[in-house]
């Protein structure tokens, strides 16, 4: 093949002392000369970018080629740097210009494309969706485009980035009317004609993908540490042990990296650095110097160092507790041995028995070349952002064409015009776009959402920065006290187990939750020294595991002894004993381990009833979801709910509820796990991610926003549940092809359910419901306990709770003299209620002229009030000068003559503003039991 290349760039192959080209580079260089759209699959260090370039490069030194001629496109900033220096050292010795684009870029570095347009430019999605929508003169260049190369696609496939990438090409394409060549690079990757068809999309080129076979070794062991209360102590001090500079030691979030960290740190770690997603550019570029100058010791990072950025030799890589899928598993592992035939060397690191499962799951599947498959994200949400592009890009564009370009996508290829439409018409009753003539134009609400000097009071105000970005920007939570920032949690972690009360370690310190702002996306905390209740932010850090992990797990149970002495050279004494203890309690209870046909039920002594069995997790989260809405409409709103691999949970059921669902039809439980989903805290976080793309910036309105409702609903459902797998879940139980067995005693796996962190209801969003149920109208608790689903008692607690509030929120009640029950109603909503026909008898006396007593207390203020009901209605003023107080906490109304007549009527927590109102229901609901 080197004889087909140019001699200048022959002559920088050998400058850098290669002898040949690896095997992806020859295999890779014919179809891209030839003009084929490429799929490039190898692992890392095997020289992709370089299989993708010389071709390219070789043809632009024949060719009559104009600026922008390459767009590299690479999902993370992180790269960028790295990737700009390696296509820079060849292009540069060739006569080309290239130049980065992303967000961190100094802006003279921007301003210096226009004075010397790059030949490469090397951005992210978000780079080329600014240069598309709003760089109008720079975009002119891209014209002259005619390869497009796309690193890490294995990345990006399922993601919204990926999935507005896929648009973005079709946009790409139609702007300059040209069909340009493109090149996918990916390390690790299942299914890969989908992935070849996501990326090139409506090309007609010929499509070519290259797969390196040559699968590589890697060296894995599998390390257990003591489970106590001194853990994270554990780990540092076993990982301390284990560091060979330089080591590279993953986390599964964030709070993890940092706990890890701070354990580090005090064993007297000095050259050790922190990379995650929410620390500063200037700590990340740190880290990433003091790798490649070979000063660091060790990185902790989370998966923002998963990727192909180049960070010198790393030696060793650990991760601290098992990853979540086999491709990020490869991904990590391959961070070490990072060259043609290196062997990657890493450590798991586990802090649980069922840790050492999934980690040997992992290691057996990727031996196997057993990969998730991707599940492409076909969110309306992105349309909605991309149609949007399109028209800062035009200024206005045609119905027709904005679809096609969005049907071009492969991504979208089914989508059929009546559902854009539907899209469209709820954008413009949105007032974010408006429709002209069969043309699509901005609408004034836009630049109010996407703001160039964003209010920060407003909570629902968007960064215009933002608005070309799908990256989740609300994704944290973040803690303040007394208005300062004391660290970040993850939102969807937030909505699921976080409430008013819990107490938190954040920065190695315990907080106490004050308040959760929902809007601003803050949590306001206060410093506590006592750590009773603390929740354990790393139980719930993980997104959901791979079904490829669950599968192994079983297969590896079945199959012990086939695997045994595998076992036995990678696992650590601790490890082994670990999965050993597991299986010698099942046998000790005369139980088998329950994979595919049992489930194992216990109710332990706080009335939490588990039931665990190997099962897919979005099985295990569906049926946790409907156990929850259940217990909450019919028991209690103080329960939570777990899911995991493991099995699922519930607690605040006397009964065994699963068998309830067994018993019902599939009809009732579909429309039950809707109902529950809509309750979910995972529903609320995805509403909230979207929302902004559709224009929606006030309150959801359950009529008037069913097309946002039903696009959240189902966007949750695909990603974390499944109607279809659960009921067939629940058929094989009714079948007895899945026994239920009960017993007293607690199992390994029941343990690792428990070990999972509770989902608990999302009371805030109950605030909301509540609010709309009540809202226009007076009601009794059973009748809201009707509409919402919620034990009467529960519901009557909670009503209660609002009556104190000091918002929108806040609720009062009065007597309905007809039926003589209490009716609920909201407060702003009072007075038009008082005056409505429905309720007159309620506040009409029927004896103007008898005499009361009114009670009425604040704090430790108390003041009596004499008064006859015709006062009420034709001196009220002269009333209310008696009370000295704004804000009443109870009032009690009884008759001042009639000592014989015993009744009272008592309010709490209301206004000197509807006092009055209140007399007057007292007195009418008083006489009518008198005179009854």
């Amino acid at each position: 093949m080197l004889d087909q290349l140019d001699q200048r760039l022959r002559q920088l192959i050998e400058e850098k002392h290669w002898n040949k080209l690896t095997n992806i580079q020859e295999m890779s260089f014919k179809p891209i000369s030839n003009g084929h759209n490429t799929l490039i699959i190898a692992p890392t260090g095997y020289g992709k970018t370089e299989a993708a370039l010389f071709p390219i490069l070789n043809k632009m030194l024949h060719e009559d080629v104009k600026p922008v001629t390459v767009i590299y496109i690479t999902p993370l900033k992180a790269l960028i740097n790295d990737l700009l220096h390696r296509i820079n050292w060849w292009s540069s010795r060739l006569g080309f210009l290239v130049n980065r684009k992303h967000g961190e870029v100094p802006q003279k570095e921007k301003n210096l494309r226009l004075k010397k347009i790059p030949h490469i430019i090397v951005t992210t999605p978000e780079g080329l969706e600014i240069d598309l929508d709003w760089a109008s003169r720079f975009r002119e260049y891209y014209k002259n485009v005619k390869w497009v190369i796309v690193d890490e696609v294995h990345e990006l496939v399922s993601s919204k980035r990926g999935t507005q990438l896929s648009i973005l090409l079709e946009r790409l394409k139609s702007f300059i009317g040209y069909d340009f060549q493109r090149i996918g690079l990916s390390a690790t990757v299942s299914d890969e004609e989908k992935v070849a068809k996501f990326l090139f999309g409506s090309s007609e080129r010929k499509m070519s993908i290259i797969k390196l076979q040559d699968t590589r070794n890697f060296e894995i062991k599998i390390r257990k540490i003591k489970n106590d209360s001194i853990m994270w102590k554990n780990a540092a001090e076993l990982i301390h042990q284990s560091i060979e500079k330089p080591t590279l030691i993953f986390t599964n979030s964030r709070f993890s990296t940092e706990r890890l960290y701070e354990e580090l740190e005090k064993l007297g770690n000095t050259e050790i650095y922190v990379h995650h997603s929410s620390i500063s550019k200037d700590l990340k570029n740190l880290a990433e110097d003091e790798l490649r100058n070979g000063n660091a010791k060790a990185v902790v990072c989370t998966k923002t160092l998963e990727l192909g950025i180049h960070v010198g030799d790393i030696k060793k890589v650990i991760m601290l507790r098992p990853p979540t899928s086999v491709s990020s598993f490869l991904q990590r592992l391959g961070r070490s041995g990072h060259i043609v035939h290196g062997i990657p060397k890493g450590e798991i690191v586990c802090f649980y028995d069922f840790d050492v499962m999934e980690a040997f799951a992992l290691y057996i599947s990727a031996k196997k070349g057993k990969i998730e498959k991707p599940t492409i994200d076909d969110g309306l949400d992105v349309v909605a952002r991309e149609l949007l592009g399109m028209i800062l890009q035009y200024q206005k564009i045609s119905i027709d064409d904005a679809y096609n370009i969005i049907h071009n996508s492969y991504i979208y290829r089914n989508l059929k015009l009546s559902e854009f439409m539907e899209l469209i018409e709820y954008l413009a009753k949105n007032n974010i776009i408006k429709i002209d003539n069969g043309y699509l134009k901005l609408g004034y609400n836009f630049f109010k959402i996407w703001r160039f000097n964003k209010d920060s009071k407003s909570g629902w105000g968007k960064e215009f920065s933002e608005f070309f970005s799908l990256i989740n920007n609300d994704e944290t939570f973040t803690l303040k006290y007394n208005g300062v920032t004391v660290g970040e949690i993850d939102a969807v972690y937030v909505y699921k187990h976080v409430r008013a009360n819990d107490i938190i370690r954040i920065s190695g310190k315990l907080w106490k939750v004050t308040r959760i702002n929902l809007n601003k996306s803050t949590i306001d905390v206060s410093p506590v020294n006592e750590g009773e209740g603390e929740i354990p932010i790393w139980k719930g850090e993980s997104t959901s595991k791979s079904s490829v992990i669950v599968n192994s797990i079983k297969n590896i149970i079945k199959n012990f002894n086939k695997y045994y002495s595998i076992m036995k050279d990678i696992l650590d004494k601790d490890a082994m004993d670990s999965l050993l203890k597991i299986l010698s309690e099942y046998k000790e209870q005369s139980l088998n381990i329950p994979i595919d046909n049992i489930i194992i039920v216990e109710k332990r002594e706080d009335d939490e009833w588990i039931y665990s069995t190997l099962i897919d997790e979005k099985i295990a989260n569906t049926l946790s979801h409907i156990l929850l809405y259940l217990v909450i409409k019919k028991y209690t709103l103080n329960a939570f709910a777990r899911s995991s691999i493991y099995g699922f949970s519930i607690k605040g059921t006397p009964i065994d509820l699963l068998k309830e669902v067994v018993n019902m039809d599939d009809n009732k439980i579909r429309k039950i796990i809707l109902q529950s989903i809509l309750r979910s805290p995972l529903y609320i976080a995805t509403l909230k991610e979207i929302q902004p793309s559709f224009g929606k910036i006030s309150k959801i309105n359950l009529k008037e926003d069913r097309f946002l409702i039903k696009e959240a609903l189902r966007q949750t459902l695909k990603r974390y549940f499944s109607i279809k797998k659960t009921l067939e879940f629940i058929n094989k139980i009714r079948r007895q092809e899945i026994r239920m067995i009960y017993v007293d005693n607690p199992t390994p796996l029941s343990d690792a359910v428990l070990s999972h962190a509770q989902i608990r209801p999302w009371l805030l969003d109950l605030n909301v419901s509540i609010y709309q149920a009540l809202k226009g109208g007076a009601y009794t608790v059973n009748e809201l306990s009707e509409v919402l689903g919620i034990l009467p008692k529960s519901l009557e607690n909670k009503l209660k709770q609002l009556r104190r509030a000091n918002n929108k929120y806040k609720v009062t009640s009065f007597v309905d003299v007809d039926s003589r029950e209490n009716r609920w109603c909201l407060y702003e909503d009072f007075i038009s209620i008082v005056k409505s026909e429905e309720y007159y008898s309620s506040f009409a006396p029927l004896n103007q002229n008898e005499i009361f007593i009114a009670n009425l207390k604040s704090g430790d203020n108390q003041v009596e009030v004499i008064f006859k009901p015709k006062d009420l209605l034709n001196s009220p003023d002269e009333i209310l000068r008696k009370i000295p107080f704004n804000n009443i906490e109870e009032v009690k109304v009884r008759e001042a003559i009639d000592t014989s007549y015993q009744f009272s009527q008592k309010y709490y927590h209301v206004g000197k503003d509807i006092i009055i109102y209140l007399l007057l229901n007292a007195v009418a609901y008083l006489q009518s039991l008198k005179y009854s």
